[in-house]
């Protein structure tokens, strides 16, 4: 086991020797996921990276285990702050050099077709972690710094229905509308 990550891996060298690689990327490094983020992209904030590289046998494929966390700062869509957005994902991958031989596979494991000799182990995680961005990202502590009027005349509206006796009539509410 490696404490350094590597910048580029060979998928079935790791595979063939049961690589097992933890280490840190910095968020500065994934350029497409610092335009998501409100820090500074100078921040020295990194991703927690620890995976296992393995042949599995039962579905006969070099096959590989990612863990990432994080904390990425995000803006608060309800009250345009910014606020940490903890982030820990496990993610189960193949390998294959060609997509028809994955048909078969479990719907909770990953396909990443080989189009190259080795990929970049940065853009892998920086893919895992753009997947795990909320589209709107809400701090669940924020509230809104408004009251709803129309509910509170919605609920006086029905608390003076709830008093008169029901019509079983479906057109009665149209009725009323006429007058």
């Amino acid at each position: 086991m490696l404490n350094k990550l590597p910048d580029f891996i060979d998928p079935l060298y790791a595979v063939k020797h049961d690589k097992h690689y933890v280490g840190t990327v910095k968020l500065s490094r994934l350029k497409r996921l610092g335009e998501l983020l409100t820090t500074d992209i100078n921040d020295s904030r990194e991703v927690t990276v620890d995976i296992k590289f393995y042949y599995n046998k039962v579905i006969r494929f070099p096959m590989f285990e990612m863990q990432l966390a994080t904390e990425l700062n995000l803006q608060c869509q309800r009250s345009l702050r910014n606020f940490e957005c903890p982030i820990h994902t496990e993610v189960r991958g193949v390998f294959t050099e060609t997509m028809a031989l994955v048909d078969d596979l479990p719907e909770d494991i990953e396909v990443f077709e080989l189009t190259q000799e080795k990929f970049s182990l940065h853009e892998l995680v920086e893919e895992e972690l753009l997947l795990c961005v909320p589209m709107v990202p809400v701090d669940p502590n924020s509230s809104l710094a408004y009251t709803n009027t129309y509910d509170n005349q919605q609920s006086e509206t029905n608390d003076s229905q709830e008093s008169q006796p029901v019509s079983r009539n479906p057109f009665a509410a149209l009725q009323g509308l006429k007058k």
